[in-house]
C-alpha cells in the first residue's frame, strides 16, 4: 500500500500573511499618522484615521490571504 505524500503549507508564506498583533498596530498607527499629516496637522479626526487606517490595513492581509499560491 502506497501513501501519497501531502505538502503541508510552507510555514513562511503562513508567517507572512499572518503579523502579529504588534505588527498590525504599528501599521496601523503609521498609516494614520499619514493621514493626520495629509489633513494638514488638524486636531479632532484621530478615530476617523486610525479606523480608516485600521479598515486598509486588515484588508491588505485579508487580500494576501485570498491571493492564489504561485
Amino acid at each position: 500500500m502506497t501513501h501519497k505524500h501531502q505538502q503541508k503549507p510552507h510555514d513562511d508564506m503562513t508567517a507572512l500573511k499572518k503579523p502579529d498583533s504588534d505588527q498590525l498596530h504599528s501599521e496601523i498607527e503609521q498609516l494614520a499618522y499619514k493621514f493626520y499629516c495629509e489633513c494638514g496637522y488638524e486636531h479632532g479626526h484621530d478615530l476617523e484615521h486610525w479606523a480608516e487606517s485600521e479598515r486598509q490595513v486588515l484588508e491588505r492581509y485579508r487580500g494576501m490571504r485570498k491571493a492564489p499560491r504561485p
